[in-house]
């Protein structure tokens, strides 16, 4: 999966291979939902390329200030 840093608040991430192309809509379905609230991905512990396979998430619900 190739991750492209469009700019601090924006990334995309570019399957290269059906493996890829199937987990990236998996995890696509499960944050955007069309008749629910969406989600968001929080990482979790830490990411030490030399240490680590890989980053860990969780995903949460987003949470909206109240107006008042």
């Amino acid at each position: 999966m190739k991750i492209s840093i469009e700019s601090q608040s924006m990334i995309k991430m570019i399957p290269e291979s059906e493996h890829e192309k199937e987990g990236l809509d998996a995890l696509w379905k499960i944050i955007i939902r069309c008749n629910e609230d969406s989600k968001v991905l929080c990482p979790i512990g830490s990411y030490i390329p030399s240490k680590d396979d890989g980053a860990s998430f969780t995903v949460q619900d987003q949470f909206f200030p109240k107006s008042s």
